[in-house]
């Protein structure tokens, strides 16, 4: 069987996200994430 240590892992709190003004358009973004090896 396969081990893995997690490295770091962020929840909800963990993360501050602070409003201001850009030029990325919401069509711009990638929000996928990876859950197992390609």
């Amino acid at each position: 069987m396969l081990q893995k240590v997690v490295r770091e892992g962020l929840t909800f709190d963990d993360v501050l996200l602070v409003p201001a003004k850009s030029e990325v358009l919401p069509k711009d973004v990638d929000l996928s994430i990876q859950l197992t090896p390609v």
